[in-house]
This record gives C-alpha cells, sequence and structure tokens, in this order.
C-alpha cells in the first residue's frame, strides 16, 4: 500500500516539479536578457551613440520577417522558432539589397561611408534578434503543426512585400533582375530537389543558400577576369550578389510557407553569415582595386 502511494505522489509532484524548473530557467533567461540588452545599450552609448544604431528601415524590414514569421504558425509560441531560423538569412537579403543600392549611387563617394554603415545595420538587428530566438527557443519542445494554407499564404505575402518595397526604394526593382543569376538559381533547385526524393522542399530551403554560393564563384571569377575594364565587371558582379540574395530570398520563403519544416535548433546559420560577410569584404575589395 505504501509502495502504491509513493508512484501516486512521483506521479503527480514529478511533473510539477519539471513545471517549476521549466519556469526558474525562463526566468532567468529573461532577466539575463533584458540585463545583456541594458548592458549592451550603454556600450553603445559609449562608443558613437545609440542614434547611430537606429534605422527606422531596416528595423521595419526584420520585424516584417518576425511578423510573417508568427503568422505563419498561428501566432504560437513555435514562431520563436521559425524567427531563431530565418533571421539571419533575413539580414544576408537586407544588406545585399542595400549593397546593389549602394553598387547603383556610386557617384557620391562621400555618402559611401555612412551607406556601408546602414546596409550592415541590418546585419546588426537580424544578429541580435537570432540570438535572442535561439536563447529562448531551448525550452521550446514539439513539432510545429501544419498551419492553414491563409497563414502561409500571408507569411509568405509579407516577406515578398517588405522585400519588393526595400528594393524599390534601394535601386528599383528592375535593379535586381538578373537572367544569368536566375537561371543560375533554377538549375541549382532542380539538382537539390531532384537529389533529395521525399523531402525535397525541405532540403531545397536547407541547403539553396549554401548552393548560392556557387553563383558566387562565377561571378567573383568574372570579376577577376575582367579587373582592368570597371565597367566589364558589372555583369559579374551582378551574378555574384543576386545568385546569393535570390537563393537566400527563396530558402525564407519556403520557410514562412512550411514552417512545418523548421528544425528545433540549428547554428549553422551563424557561421554562414560569416562567409556572406567575408563575400561582402572581399567583392568591395575588388571592385576598389580595380579603379586603382
Amino acid at each position: 500500500m505504501a509502495s502504491k502511494l509513493l508512484e501516486v505522489q512521483h506521479v503527480i509532484f514529478v511533473p510539477t516539479k519539471d513545471r517549476e524548473k521549466e519556469k526558474r530557467d525562463h526566468d532567468m533567461k529573461i532577466v539575463a536578457l533584458v540585463a545583456a540588452a541594458a548592458s549592451l545599450a550603454f556600450a553603445l552609448n559609449l562608443a558613437t551613440g545609440l542614434h547611430a544604431f537606429m534605422h527606422v528601415p531596416s528595423i521595419a524590414f526584420i520585424a516584417n520577417a518576425i511578423l510573417a514569421s508568427f503568422v505563419a504558425v498561428g501566432f504560437i509560441r513555435q514562431g520563436i522558432l521559425v524567427v531563431a531560423d530565418i533571421a539571419l538569412q533575413v539580414s544576408i537579403v537586407g544588406m545585399l539589397i542595400g549593397y546593389v543600392g549602394i553598387l547603383q549611387n556610386m557617384s557620391d563617394p562621400e555618402a559611401l561611408p555612412f551607406a556601408f554603415a546602414i546596409m550592415l545595420l541590418v546585419v546588426f538587428y537580424g544578429l541580435l534578434v537570432a540570438a535572442t530566438c535561439s536563447l529562448l527557443s531551448s525550452n521550446i519542445t514539439g513539432p510545429i503543426s501544419a498551419p492553414s494554407v491563409w497563414q502561409r499564404v500571408v507569411g509568405v505575402f509579407l516577406w515578398v512585400v517588405v522585400v519588393t518595397y526595400a528594393m524599390d526604394g534601394a535601386a528599383g526593382v528592375e535593379a535586381f533582375f538578373d537572367p544569368a543569376s536566375l537561371l543560375i538559381v533554377a538549375a541549382l533547385s532542380l539538382i537539390i530537389f531532384g537529389t533529395s526524393a521525399s523531402e525535397g522542399l525541405r532540403t531545397l530551403a536547407r541547403h539553396l543558400p549554401v548552393a548560392g554560393f556557387l553563383g558566387v564563384l562565377v561571378g567573383v571569377i568574372g570579376m577577376l577576369q575582367n579587373m582592368s575594364d570597371p565597367k566589364a565587371m558589372g555583369p559579374s558582379m551582378a551574378v555574384a550578389i543576386l545568385t546569393l540574395m535570390y537563393c537566400n530570398l527563396g530558402s525564407v520563403a519556403l520557410k514562412l510557407a512550411f514552417p512545418e519544416m523548421t528544425p528545433e535548433k540549428s547554428d549553422a546559420h551563424f557561421t554562414y553569415l560569416g562567409f556572406v560577410l567575408l563575400f561582402v569584404m572581399g567583392i568591395t575589395s575588388v571592385s576598389i582595386l580595380s579603379f586603382m
């Protein structure tokens, strides 16, 4: 009789203790994030002033992607998983849109430093959001249930609208159309999708951004072969930048259309961002050397 009573107590109280531990861990994370935010704000204010890190269009670009993520899953807490998965890719798309805008407005050299700073701000915001959501997502368990069609459609629509608006504001939508880049992306998509059997869309969403570096290599090789003629570097530079942008744009759209494919945890995006930043710095250096 006593053993049965102990079993009943174990069944009743262990889940309660687990919930209490989970609540304490969650509260500690919130406190840590608030303290970290306050410390970071103080450091930024000492460095250059908080105003240097405030840019409303960049904030709106990231905020729209966060909204699209939660719309796509029906405003449940698993939306944090989707945000953590796409935030850095969203910031990369925003950065590349800004970079194309800079290349279209090279006639004013004095404005370039400020333009580059604004371009990197969207990456700064995306990094903060991705890191925060990655920490918060550790206590979120269970797969994302398949959302309704309208949720998927609205989520993708919000993403397409903000990207189109950003393109139009940066250099005009037509500046972001490049047939060669589109053909490269189409070829890569067919290869990934065709070789992944039943998990075609999941594999495509996961590997398309990395495959985009093939277009980067094609573009950079073309640029290096035409360094003596800066004007001839334009098409190759377009392939290098736009192929990577198309791949990330498409990957984010797939993840919003099928949020149930979102992995519970992934840190690979932080490494990927490092490679993209190196690419941007490298292509900028090549461009500068071509004018010397």
